[in-house]
């Protein structure tokens, strides 16, 4: 008997120091924005997130280098990595697509412009060859003209040797004028004759001479306006060789363009594939990670069993040493005016208990929440912003969204969770019945209600035996 209080004040010193610990790590998860201590995380079915202890120092060793081989590429894959990686690679395929459909219409274009400069030049060259014919024809005829007028003027000389011939035999005659021709005929009619003879040898060789000169003359303009015309069509030609040197240069830099084009269409080809590849590969280190995470979830709920079960031992063994507050019916109801109860601390939801009362009803929504007794405030979160029903967690505050957890002392502490809004700070004291925040549906929640959970040593108990 003498020993008793000696272990009485041992078990009490064990039971702070267990709470005072637990306070540290809940305090220290707390300045990190999230709230995640394996005494105080629990699952709550339908309205709260639970997170099972970390257990990757105790996966099996060959399992572990498996993943380690496995995952390089996934060592912080998340599902937001994935999706953010894909568009990244869907939208690089797109503008890839887009340039590449681009530069097939500018190759077309560019192809179309060598077919039209090809048949261009085809022209100009069947032009400039019917110059050259047109010139040769010219040339032809110039020459042609040229031995015309070289002809009369060999009439012209043969007119003028046989009026050198007739004037000699005048000469050799003794030089005897017309008029000793004509005074010499014999008779009246032979005066005629001979005075009409000689006035037509004279007007003869004139007119003969003349007609000759006309002629050269007007060949002569004709072989110059050959040679005008033959300027002419040189100049064209000119002009047309000008031309077809220009068309070829135009051919040559198309063409060139048309192998760059073929070059970069061949470029963003193989960039297209090596993108579908990068997709490919990253689907597969998708599924892997899917696969690595399955085995993780797996072994994680494996040894979240055995911890439940060696849980449930320790939780036999020293059930002796658990202290069951007592009932004083001092505390105050958490949420004034609304006390219905959609779950209650003995509600099973599969593997664990609710532990703890979900008050809600109609417009509770922004209802005040009270502190249920006097104490301080130890921890607080008020950073959520997914203020609305949800099938799944958001994550804030472990599941509880916006909360507050106070100490009462003698190892009680009550917690208020889903807030919307919080209006008291860590290490401020309150009263029983003071305004600490108002009723949401932040974190782990499927509608607005208030999650009210009370504790004794870290253990939870029915927050309805301090009514």
């Amino acid at each position: 008997m003498a020993h008793k209080p000696t272990r009485i004040l041992a078990f009490l010193l064990t039971a702070v120091l267990t709470f005072t610990v637990s306070l540290s790590a809940v305090a220290d998860e707390n300045d990190n924005g999230y709230y995640d201590d394996n005494n105080y995380n629990y699952n709550d079915g339908d309205d709260t997130y639970y997170e099972e202890p970390d257990t990757t120092e105790e996966t099996d060793e060959t399992n572990t280098d498996t993943d380690e081989e496995e995952s390089d590429d996934t060592e912080n894959f998340t599902e937001e990595d994935y999706e953010q990686q894909q568009s990244d690679l869907e939208e690089e395929n797109r503008q890839l697509q887009e340039q590449l459909q681009l530069t097939a219409e500018e190759i077309a274009e560019k192809q179309q412009t060598v077919k039209d400069l090809q048949q261009q030049i085809t022209e100009l060259k069947s032009r400039i060859n019917a110059a050259n014919d047109h010139i040769d024809t010219l040339n032809t005829e110039i020459a042609d003209k040229q031995r015309q007028i070289e002809e009369k003027k060999a009439e012209i000389e043969d007119v003028l040797a046989l009026l050198r011939v007739r004037l000699r035999t005048i000469h050799t005659a003794g030089d005897t004028s017309s008029l000793e021709i004509i005074l010499g005929a014999k008779n009246f009619s032979d005066f005629l004759d001979k005075a009409e003879m000689i006035k037509s040898m004279s007007e003869y060789d004139n007119n003969l001479i003349t007609s000759i000169e006309k002629q050269a003359a007007e060949i002569a303009a004709e072989q110059q306006e050959l040679q005008n015309k033959k300027l002419t069509v040189e100049a064209e030609k000119a002009q047309l060789e000008k031309d077809n040197k220009h068309i070829n240069e135009l051919l040559d830099e198309n063409s060139r363009l048309v192998e760059e084009l073929l070059t970069t269409q061949k470029k963003l080809e193989n960039d297209q594939k090596e993108n579908e590849a990068k997709q490919d590969e990253l689907q597969k280190a998708w599924e892997r990670y899917q696969e690595r995470l399955a085995a993780e979830e797996e072994e994680r709920q494996r040894l979240a069993a055995e911890e439940e079960e060696r849980q449930r031992e320790e939780n036999k063994k020293h059930s002796n040493e658990i202290i069951t507050p007592s009932t004083n019916g001092q505390y105050v109801w958490p949420c004034p005016g609304f006390t219905y109860l959609t779950s209650t601390f003995d509600e099973w939801r599969g593997e664990n208990n609710h532990g703890a009362l979900d008050i809600a009803e109609a417009g509770i929504y922004g209802a005040k929440v009270v502190a249920c007794y006097d104490g301080v405030v130890f921890s607080t979160w008020e950073y959520c912003t997914h203020d609305y029903g949800k099938d799944a967690s958001c994550g804030c505050g472990g599941g509880y969204g916006n909360y507050v957890m106070i100490d009462h002392g003698d190892g009680k502490i009550s917690i208020y969770g889903h807030l919307s809004g919080v209006t008291v700070s860590i290490g401020q004291t309150v009263k029983a019945g003071q305004l600490i925040g108002y009723v949401g549906s932040t974190g782990y929640s499927t509608g607005a209600h208030l999650h009210f959970e009370t504790r004794y040593n870290n253990v939870r108990y029915d927050p309805l035996s301090e009514y």
